[in-house]
């Protein structure tokens, strides 16, 4: 697409800008105009976009009315070329050409995490006439990533309590099961992922046909499908710490099929699997891992998890195999009007009151046509499409679900083709796992961490009555700050200890949206939000802290009864 760019000069004698038929800025005073869109449409404690760069008016006048140094994102096409360059340099100022928008997520959560779904667009005038396609594309990408970081939000404040008491109840499995890493790169075969969309019933007859000649890994629920049909997964992938995960387990006795599963996963679970287990670590939850590798000398490998369990058993496909990896499954719509394969405890047909309650909508379909899907598979899908920008697999991938949505970036064909191209009849032989103990005293561990906690509570304590004390001055003294930054340290020093993650994610969620500061705050304004704020912290840890024990104690009594 040719672009015609003039560079003129407004009435006023700065320069505007026209682009083809179109001027983006004012023709008369284009700084003035500028001010007068940032002053209608900054909002604090947004990362701002804009679309369109010009001449950097917009910019300038963002960058002289933003109050908190807040995060400004500047997306132009006109930077694909050079033929428009950034004039500015600022704290918190990033500048990128329309290429990043198909992966724009994933620069946006590393760039603006803190904001996590409070974005402002501004169109810089005109920009929207010329780059029609773009801008669509763009404010799309936006509206998919505040879906997608609300709903991980909202997950992770739902399932913090499961995820804590599941990370403390799984840590008596370390001495049974091993790491992923024993198996990395065991297989050269075909590896078939197995996910529960409607398409997967039509596969059940190849699967089994072929079963001998593949490796098979079922993601999560799927499982019970297969099982149904006669068919038991080599591994099965499960990461849901939800009680309705445990039950899609419950009444399986799975004799054959390995677990692989994570940290978080609902911990009984593991009581479904007679052969031991492979575990993947703690998505998402560095500070666990960090636990887990200084307390029991535990590393687990890097692995690229995605928003669900079918992107984990991908990612976990291509890490144990240099064969060629096929999705099957992996419909992310509701193909023949269908939630769900099958046998699957969740499987209904969907009507017009479905669609309206799941906020569905259309989009391409695998074989082109539209298909009915959800902000939630739509944000799914754009996570395959990111993970393999990120880190494309190292072996052949291939897209077989036959139905549900086109994912970009993935090959099509059909699970016969890819069975009869990949297979060779050759009876794939399932890796055997050493005998080799991790010889962990997790009991021991668990001890300590009581003792950790008591601390913890203690220093807590002491630190809001501190906060009580004073909360009459305007100000802390210097003995009272002294004191104050005493416990701080300790408490900081206690929590690294501790893992809690799972619970003071959500805290510092709260902390970090209802105490943002105002504009043109003054001092005793900021002491008495700073004192809210530090009060607020330390009940929430305290209350984390007595939920943490709590499931620690309940491990401890039930491991010597």
């Amino acid at each position: 697409m040719n672009i015609s760019v003039e560079l003129l000069q407004a009435k006023n004698g700065d320069n505007t800008l026209k682009l083809n038929e179109y001027f983006v800025h004012s023709k008369y005073n284009p700084i003035k105009e500028a001010e007068q869109l940032v002053d209608r449409q900054y909002t604090l404690h947004h990362t701002h976009i804009i679309f369109g760069y010009g001449c950097g008016y917009i910019v300038d006048a963002l960058l002289k009315r933003r109050a908190f140094d807040e995060t400004i994102i500047v997306v132009d096409p006109l930077f694909n070329n050079q033929t428009l360059e950034l004039k500015h340099q600022a704290p918190n100022l990033f500048a990128f050409n329309s290429t990043v928008i198909p992966i724009f997520e994933l620069y946006i959560n590393e760039i603006a995490a803190n904001t996590r779904v409070s974005f402002k667009t501004i169109c810089t005038p005109n920009y929207d006439k010329v780059f029609p396609n773009e801008y669509k594309e763009l404010l799309k990408k936006i509206v998919d990533i505040q879906y997608k970081n609300r709903t991980n939000d909202y997950t992770l404040i739902r399932y913090a309590k499961e995820w804590q008491r599941n990370f403390i109840e799984n840590l008596r499995n370390l001495n049974e099961d091993s790491t992923i890493e024993e198996l990395h790169k065991q297989y050269n075969c075909p590896v078939v992922v197995a996910s529960g969309g409607p398409s997967l019933t039509k596969q059940i007859p190849l699967l089994k046909k072929y079963r001998n000649n593949i490796i098979l890994i079922s993601a999560g629920s799927t499982t019970n499908s297969l099982i149904s049909n006669n068919i038991e997964p080599d591994y099965v992938v499960t990461i849901d710490g939800g009680e309705p995960n445990y039950n899609h387990f419950k009444q399986l006795n799975l004799k054959n099929a390995e677990i692989i599963y994570c940290m978080q996963n609902h911990y009984k679970v593991r009581e479904s699997f007679s052969q031991k287990g492979y575990l993947i670590g703690t998505h998402s939850f560095n500070k666990l891992s960090m636990y887990l590798e200084k307390e029991f000398n535990i590393k687990f490998p890097t692995l690229e998890y995605g928003g669900s369990v079918a992107h984990a058993a991908f990612n976990i496909a291509h890490y144990i195999s240099s064969g060629p990896i096929a999705l099957i499954g992996q419909d992310l719509a509701y193909t023949d009007n269908l939630t769900h394969a099958l046998n699957n405890k969740h499987a209904r047909k969907i009507d017009e009151a479905f669609i309206k309650e799941r906020e569905a909508f259309q989009v391409e379909g695998y074989y082109g046509e539209p298909v009915w899907t959800n902000p939630v598979f739509q944000s799914m899908k754009l996570d395959f499409e990111a993970l393999i920008t990120v880190r494309k697999p190292d072996v052949p991938f291939f897209n077989c679900t036959e139905g549900g949505v086109k994912i970009n970036g993935f090959e099509q064909i059909t699970l016969e083709d890819y069975l009869m191209k990949f297979s060779n009849n050759e009876e794939v032989t399932k890796v055997k796992r050493n005998n080799i103990s991790l010889n962990l005293d997790t009991h021991k561990s668990l001890k300590q961490l009581l003792l950790n906690l008591d601390g913890l509570k203690e220093k807590l304590d002491k630190g809001i009555k501190l906060l009580k004390s004073i909360e009459s001055l305007k100000g802390y003294d210097n003995k009272s700050l002294k004191k104050f930054n005493s416990v701080e340290k300790s408490v900081n020093k206690l929590l690294g200890k501790i893992p809690m993650e799972p619970m003071t994610n959500i805290i510092t969620i709260d902390i970090l949206n209802n105490y943002l500061p105002v504009e043109n705050e003054s001092d005793n304004e900021a002491y008495m939000r700073a004192n809210r704020q530090t009060k607020a912290l330390y009940t929430q840890l305290q209350e984390a802290a007595i939920y943490t024990e709590s499931c620690i104690k309940k491990v401890l009594e039930n491991s010597e009864v």
